[in-house]
């Protein structure tokens, strides 16, 4: 019997997922261990590794959605008969299938990783290195096809890459100039454009958040055909035979449409502004980007923020709260969100017990999260049990906005820009910088003057910020 390929079930929440990616070819020959396929969910990425070693067979194209369980193809034994009717990217399944397993995710082994630059291949053209030790070589700027595996089967494994990279001088963990990760800073729609454009990542420039590559950049390397810089007529022309398209509504956006939806269906969502001075706070910060330079730690004004509401959250508990069905559950430590954003849409990683931790483990986490979001390399466990969520537009010069509560959260604080404001002192103007806060909380779970103290126990810490070292 065929062992059977699932789409495997990441975290009890994923409803839907997608093979972004095929890494074996219909009716090409893969070893156990092998990288098969790159799963998109809703919230992560991850490579899967084959179960068994034999022919591929697909059951469903790239793209194509489909629910946690389902079997998207078969790995055919050497000496094992194929139909000829067995399916090539349909959705009908090959003669005598095997009974599917109660638990999918035993059927395949995933890692939480970022798209991995192209690995080493045998004669036969399989890849033959893991995802982490490709993770790696993109990282340390090792040419992983000159590594030689010592892995089983020889597969080059994380060791072997660092080995390399030693020998090549450029000891592992060390930062390099060159840029082999493109393909790590680049959208899956953008990569798959790429391909089919034959366009190489590492030759544009991206424009998207932290320097990834968008869509749009890919079309205007298109232009070219060499990715080379693009000129304004370049752009226009590109423009001009650019024709309107669609695109599904799946992944992370659809997770978004559905759970924004839902909130505002199920909640008595209202918002309030207030303004902070913010020169004290500004201030402190300066001071502790020189203090912590030494240890690589730059704290942002988000990181002062999200210490001012971890300690705030404990003097209300209803705002750091959820609704149910029969009571409201106060939660014992804050686990505070930070929205980022990304082109798929918005991702919430979150600071786990930011409430127990310094302004320095803040900022060194919230880095972290920050750049692990950009780079697709979240975890699961980076993105569980929030119960109140920060999230900052002022880098884009908003003034004010309404954030939307991320259920079954009670509350989300919306962070505008610092702007130049005027304050008098009797007859004498006074220059200072304000910051508005923009809080959004569940009427089902608390009134507006709670919510207003709240809010006011946030100012105060901000415009006395001190209290946020202790």
């Amino acid at each position: 019997m065929p062992t059977e390929i699932y789409l495997i079930k990441v975290g009890m929440n994923m409803t839907e997922g997608v093979v972004e990616e095929w890494c074996i070819a219909d009716g090409a020959q893969v070893t156990e261990g092998e990288l098969l396929y790159r799963l998109e969910t809703e919230k992560v990425n991850l490579d899967v590794d084959a179960e068994a070693s034999g022919t591929v067979k697909h059951l469903v194209g790239e793209g194509e959605p489909k629910e946690p369980g389902d079997v998207i193809g078969y790995i055919y034994a050497a000496g094992e008969a194929i139909p000829d009717d067995a399916p090539s990217g349909g959705s009908s399944a090959p003669a005598e299938p095997a009974a599917v397993a109660e638990e999918p995710a035993a059927a395949a082994q995933a890692q939480v990783v970022s798209m991995p630059t192209p690995a080493a291949s045998t004669g036969d053209g399989r890849l033959k290195s893991s995802p982490a030790a490709r993770r790696l070589a993109g990282e340390l700027s090792v040419n992983i096809s000159t590594v030689t595996g010592t892995g089983p089967g020889g597969r080059i494994v994380e060791a072997d890459v660092r080995a390399a990279a030693e020998v090549a001088g450029a000891p592992a963990g060390a930062e390099v100039d060159a840029d082999p990760g493109a393909t790590s800073r680049s959208s899956p729609i953008a990569r798959k454009l790429a391909r089919e454009l034959g366009i190489d990542l590492s030759r544009i420039n991206g424009t998207g958040p932290g320097g990834r590559v968008t869509k749009e950049d890919v079309e205007a390397a298109a232009a070219t055909r060499a990715g080379a810089p693009v000129t304004a007529d370049d752009l226009r022309a590109a423009n001009a035979t650019r024709a309107a398209t669609s695109v599904p509504i799946r992944g992370m956006r659809k997770t978004i449409a559905a759970r924004m939806h839902e909130s505002l269906q199920t909640m008595a969502q209202l918002t309030m502004d207030m303004d902070v001075v913010m020169d004290d706070a500004i201030k402190l910060r300066g001071q502790l980007i020189d203090e912590w330079a030494s240890e690589g730690i730059r704290p942002s004004y988000n990181d002062l923020i999200i210490r001012a509401v971890a300690k705030a959250l404990l003097e209300h508990p209803y705002m750091n709260a959820s609704f149910g069905d029969k009571e409201i559950e106060l939660h014992g430590h804050a686990n505070v969100g930070m929205a980022v954003a990304l082109e798929e849409g918005l991702i919430v990683p979150v600071i786990q017990q930011a409430d127990a931790r310094s302004l320095k483990e803040i900022a060194r986490e919230s880095a972290r999260l920050a750049a692990a979001a950009r780079d697709n390399k979240l975890g699961l466990d980076d993105l569980q049990n929030g119960t109140f969520t920060v999230s900052a537009l002022g880098m884009f010069g908003v003034d004010s906005f309404t954030p939307i509560v991320n259920s079954p959260q009670a509350g989300i604080l919306g962070v505008n820009r610092i702007r130049d404001d005027l304050a008098w002192d009797g007859d004498r103007p006074v220059r200072q910088q304000v910051m508005r806060l923009s809080l959004t909380w569940d009427h089902r779970v608390l009134d507006g003057a709670p919510a207003a103290q709240f809010l006011a126990s946030v100012k105060e810490l901000l415009e006395a910020p001190f209290r946020l070292l202790v």
